[in-house]
């Protein structure tokens, strides 16, 4: 396949899908991944999409997050490692409020698999999906609300009015962004309520997020980091995070 038509079918694709990962693309066209990437940063150059770690997606005019299916498959294995450390802290009988994020996606998988009977609050389609099994340990409790389709998840205020009449053992949030001086914040508004909101009404809550979440800021800025009181992450957080964690009195857990 000559590089033109290469360049028109991801084109092509990525209209149609709104992101695409490398190993599929390099199957879809018979070139090497190396091939493809070489692509993909030629059409970057040229404006006609963005890349990221293991794909390349179009850009929405008014949000920054990646889509669901490209989101899955970034930081596949620090996600499982962070997903199992969080299991340590979840027993039997537990109310969960689980976010849209892919980490809880993953942490979601390990808690069907598992023995706990357990309820599980969330705002994912994914989720949802994920815990549709017939006789199923899990209780599974949908946040309805208007579809965000970028996300798969549900939100808007019938989903936070919903979600304020429980009260969790255990809320799980993966915020896109966090900053020592602006705390954590998001692309989306009305999906940044939703996370507060589980924050707020949770006995214990986890921020729980790989390393490259850290110190930079997305756009909608929302109340959370003084409400978390476990951080869960891949790698050792920087100094000037460590001395904020330990006056606040959070627990990091690596």
């Amino acid at each position: 396949m000559l590089k033109i038509e290469r360049f028109a079918r991801i084109e092509e694709e990525l209209k149609k899908k709104g992101s695409l990962e490398i190993p599929s693309l390099s199957q879809m066209l018979g070139c090497s991944e190396e091939t493809v990437r070489r692509d993909l940063r030629e059409l970057e150059s040229v404006g006609k999409l963005n890349r990221i770690r293991g794909g390349a997606y179009l850009s929405d005019k008014y949000d920054k997050t990646y889509a669901s299916p490209l989101r899955k498959t970034l930081y596949q294995q620090e996600k499982s490692q962070m997903s199992q450390k969080a299991m340590e802290f979840i027993h039997d009988r537990d109310v969960l409020f689980l976010d849209s994020s892919t980490t809880c996606l993953t942490l979601a998988g390990l808690l069907l698999n598992s023995k706990l009977s357990l309820t599980i609050v969330t705002n994912s389609m994914m989720i949802c999906s994920l815990c549709t099994e017939p006789n199923s340990h899990i209780n599974l409790i949908c946040l309805g609300g208007s579809l965000r389709a970028r996300t798969l998840s549900f939100v808007g205020y019938h989903t936070t009015d919903i979600l304020s009449t429980y009260y969790a053992d255990c809320a799980f949030i993966s915020s896109p962004k966090a900053t020592l001086s602006e705390g954590l914040s998001d692309n989306y508004l009305n999906e940044a309520r939703v996370r507060e909101s589980m924050l707020k009404h949770a006995r214990r809550r986890f921020l729980i997020m790989d390393h490259t979440k850290f110190d930079e800021s997305a756009n909608i800025r929302f109340n959370g980091l003084e409400l978390v009181d476990t951080i869960i992450t891949d790698a050792p957080l920087s100094a000037e995070w460590a001395a904020f964690c330990q006056s606040q009195n959070i627990n990091v857990v690596t």
